[in-house]
């Protein structure tokens, strides 16, 4: 074994000792330890994700079936954030699924994994299936979860944060790798970069329909973007040492994944503090202001689009 050898050695196990330390004290003080990801290293995009590199990402399944159908992210001991219309669109009740944090692969062994059953799902009483507005669901855990490097809360972005065209972003989920193409067996969490893009562009592509409470990311070449089982999962985004929770993954247009000029649309997390703060009364997320540096180049567009009903023209991305 080299110096070096050693030398990384090190530096992990402090990297994790020091992340182990921050959560039992948040779980002792009932504080919020939020947007640590010690094992993640990432510099460029890639496909399957290393396990720990995205430990508030869950897997919500239907359980008699242990069918993935939706992501989602653990935002305290006990609560995860997702999607509303994985439950308002499904039908799908508390009772029957369950949820799974630690997850590498959904087939495979997963030695980090543990589950929770849901005791109540809470979907944004504004929520819209027409125009997918306020697309967001907050599922209480059975019962609290013991943070791990493999089992973390990702902070969420506060109100007045901003994301200016550009500023890059990542996705993570167990979704289709592309149209109609589902995630081959084992079935490993993938992720992607993508640059957000600003609304004012993003209304511009889709021709209207997207509003205030929400954010687009994407690449505008296409090949990058959410699709069908990636529904409620996070777009994250990091500001120094923290990983940050921009937006939850909603809708695209109905032609398809990944089609150029095609951004995938989410729901905007900084513009829901005060509801999910209302709704978690007690050991309340962890939120961080996120700001873009820079001019934003999105107040400079401006499009002649046709509108169009968006509900006749979108897709959610759950299974």
């Amino acid at each position: 074994m080299t110096v070096l050898d050693v030398t990384e050695k090190l530096e992990r196990f402090t990297r994790i000792f020091i992340q182990l330390l921050l959560a039992a004290l948040a779980q002792t003080k009932g504080t919020s330890v939020c947007g640590v990801a010690s094992l993640n290293n990432k510099i460029v995009g890639g496909q399957n994700a290393a396990a720990g590199s995205w430990p508030w990402q869950v897997s919500i399944r239907l359980t008699a079936y242990n069918f993935h159908f939706c992501g989602g992210s653990l935002i305290n001991s006990g609560w995860v954030l997702t999607a509303a219309h994985c439950f308002a669109n499904t039908k799908y009740t508390a009772s029957q699924v369950t949820v799974y944090l630690g997850t590498e692969t959904l087939q495979g062994t997963n030695i980090n994994q543990v589950s929770r059953s849901v005791t109540s799902v809470t979907i944004n009483p504004n929520y819209d299936a027409k125009t997918v507005n306020n697309d967001l669901a907050l599922l209480q855990l059975s019962s609290t979860v013991t943070f791990t490097p493999y089992i973390t809360p990702i902070c969420l972005a506060a109100s007045g944060s901003t994301f200016f065209n550009g500023t890059l972003s990542w996705v993570t989920g167990w979704g289709n790798i592309a149209t109609g193409v589902s995630l081959p067996s084992p079935g490993y969490l993938q992720e992607v970069q993508v640059p957000i893009i600003g609304n004012r562009q993003c209304f511009c592509l889709y021709g209207g329909g997207i509003t205030g409470n929400m954010i687009c990311a994407g690449a505008l070449t296409g090949n990058k973007d959410p699709c069908n089982g990636d529904s409620g999962g996070p777009i994250v985004v990091k500001q120094g040492s923290v990983w940050i929770q921009a937006g939850i993954v909603s809708f695209g247009k109905a032609q398809g994944c990944a089609q150029a000029n095609d951004p995938g649309a989410f729901t905007r997390v900084s513009e829901y503090q005060n509801w999910i703060n209302q709704v978690i009364t007690s050991n309340q997320p962890g939120f961080v202001t996120y700001t873009s540096s820079g001019t934003n180049a999105d107040l400079n567009v401006t499009c002649r689009s046709k509108l169009f009903n968006v509900s006749s023209c979108v897709i959610s991305y759950v299974l």
